[in-house]
């Protein structure tokens, strides 16, 4: 009775120590482009009818900086003007280091969904995916207008905005000094 009561004992002990063995499937992941440091978003409202106004521009000084917002304060259609301009005056942008950047675009549906990515560095481009998803079968419901803001360093060559199906590029204010040391 012992010896059963001991194989008994003993039987539990090495089940309970014992290591179950499973099978882990190892998944290479191919090292992701670095979050860039040479971007910061400017917190403006994502959506607005007043970005019709605006087409996407790169600002490289502070006369044209503050051009750009005077004529915001003249037109008209705007849903949070006061806000959009009060934003970008707090942004505090130094332009001996730094550019301004407005991206603006629109989508045919109220409907369509849209994810911004962190901007992520190629080097010395900078790249920011925008994913869209929508039904199929969306109607075409009304124009929904969008901007994004960003700091862009001087140093920064490119930024490229891609939807997966285009990619527009950026010049970062280097062309036209590339031009200047071809001559």
């Amino acid at each position: 009775m012992k010896n059963l009561l001991l194989i008994a004992v003993m039987l539990g002990f090495f089940i309970g120590c014992s290591k179950t063995i499973e099978q882990v499937n190892i998944i290479k992941v191919q090292p992701k482009s670095k979050i860039s440091n040479m971007i910061l978003k400017i917190p403006i409202n994502f959506q607005d009818k007043g970005y019709k106004n605006i087409e996407t521009k790169l600002i490289s000084n502070r006369e044209e900086f503050n051009n750009f917002l005077k004529s915001i304060k003249k037109q008209k259609g705007w849903n949070k003007r006061e806000n959009f301009i009060e934003v970008l005056k707090e942004s505090k942008i130094d332009f001996s280091s730094d550019n301004f950047l407005i991206y603006t675009f629109q989508e045919s549906s109220s409907k369509v969904v849209i994810a911004v990515d962190a901007p992520i560095s190629d080097g010395n481009n900078i790249v920011i995916k925008i994913g869209k998803e929508s039904n199929k079968k969306v109607k075409k419901d009304k124009i929904v207008y969008y901007a994004l803001a960003y700091k862009v360093k001087k140093s920064a060559d490119t930024i490229i905005f891609n939807n997966g199906q285009e990619k527009i590029t950026i010049d970062n204010g280097h062309k036209d000094k590339k031009d200047k040391e071809d001559r």
